[in-house]
């Protein structure tokens, strides 16, 4: 299975305190899954780990090198990119279709712009988000929940 994976998800795997850590680290762990993100989400993730810091949740550096270390390119998450404008025109589409907020419409559009490509001929392809509008979106959208 390949997923891709929402900073809501990702961000929780440096944050013990937060719901769903344990899962998120086990999902980090599974070497049989193939883990992807798009090039925003180390800058949310690197947001939501700052707040954090500075809110006595954790060290910000240590936080900080264990994202850097897990989208590196020894790292469990694969980043991936895809044409601008095409992010764009699919995101926007999700966001007048589905009223999603901006960034969600742009993790599913990288989504669904960049697995079909990187999945085995009938891999399961799977969506890692803590957001309910977001999940319900991208299983309309042919990708499993996770």
């Amino acid at each position: 299975m390949i997923v891709y994976l929402d900073s809501s998800v990702l961000a929780r795997a440096y944050l013990a305190d937060e719901p769903g850590h344990e899962q998120v680290t086990s999902l980090l762990a599974d070497l049989e899954i193939g883990l992807i993100t798009g090039t925003w989400t180390r800058i949310e993730v690197s947001g939501a780990l700052v707040r954090a810091a500075r809110a006595g949740r954790g060290d910000q550096a240590g936080l900080l090198e264990l994202l850097d270390a897990d989208l590196g390119p020894d790292g469990p998450v694969t980043v991936v990119t895809a044409d601008r404008k095409e992010i764009e025109e699919h995101a926007l589409h999700l966001v007048r279709e589905h009223a999603l907020r901006a960034m969600d419409a742009w993790h599913l559009a990288m989504a669904v712009l960049t697995l079909p490509s990187l999945a085995e001929p009938g891999e399961d392809v799977g969506f890692a988000t803590r957001d309910e509008a977001q999940s319900g979106v991208a299983a309309s959208l042919g990708l499993r929940p996770v």
